[in-house]
């Protein structure tokens, strides 16, 4: 009788301890879960897991990782890496463009009086073309006699009309090429602010599925 008291007594305990047990060798493995040997797999959930350090962490600890969760960071690691070689290039760049736009501003500069000079000298002298074919013209009498200087001097007062404009479109050649390096430049920190945009949503998409 005493023994049977015993041995019952010694399989409640055996009991007890296999449920005390369990939970800890079948507990829910997820994102986070501490594990010990890099690059094990395990099963939990439907899902699989590895041990690796979360890479998004500093000094972090191996614990258990999703598939999604390791693809994802990998993605934003990868996207990130994008972000830092384009923000050195687009310095570069910008760098490059900077200094083109200083030169031709400095170009302008330079131009700008010599080309007002050479426009006043040309309009001066349309003006007193004109003063000419005015007086011409008004004598009415010798029109006829008159027709081939009036014509010559119509002619004269177009070839100085497209001189002035040639020498006005000098300045506004070196203003469009200043607007297409400022656009490229736009184009170029846009460029960039989208890469980052990029890292910004993989590391929040990573960092959701990690969870």
């Amino acid at each position: 009788m005493f023994r049977k008291v015993i041995a019952t007594a010694t399989a409640s305990v055996l009991i007890a301890l296999a449920f005390s047990a369990a939970p800890a060798s079948a507990a829910t493995v997820k994102n986070g879960t501490p594990c010990s040997k890099a690059g094990a797999k395990t099963k939990s959930g439907g899902e699989t897991f590895r041990c690796a350090k979360y890479a998004l962490q500093k000094n972090a600890k191996l614990t258990w990782r999703t598939k999604d969760c390791i693809k994802t960071v990998k993605a934003y690691r990868k996207t990130n890496t994008s972000v830092t070689t384009a923000r050195t290039e687009t310095a570069k760049t910008i760098g490059t463009l900077d200094e083109a736009i200083a030169n031709l501003e400095e170009s302008i500069t330079a131009l700008t009086p010599v080309v007002a000079a050479n426009v006043k000298v040309e309009q001066d002298r349309i003006a007193a073309i004109k003063v000419k074919l005015d007086a011409m013209k008004a004598d009415t009498a010798n029109l006829a006699k008159n027709a081939k200087n009036i014509k010559d001097y119509e002619t004269a007062i177009s070839w100085r009309e497209i001189t002035v404009r040639r020498l006005d479109t000098q300045l506004s050649a070196f203003t469009s090429k200043i607007n297409k390096l400022k656009n490229e430049k736009s184009a170029a920190n846009n460029n960039l602010s989208l890469i980052s945009s990029s890292a910004s949503t993989a590391l929040s998409t990573a960092k959701t599925i990690c969870r």
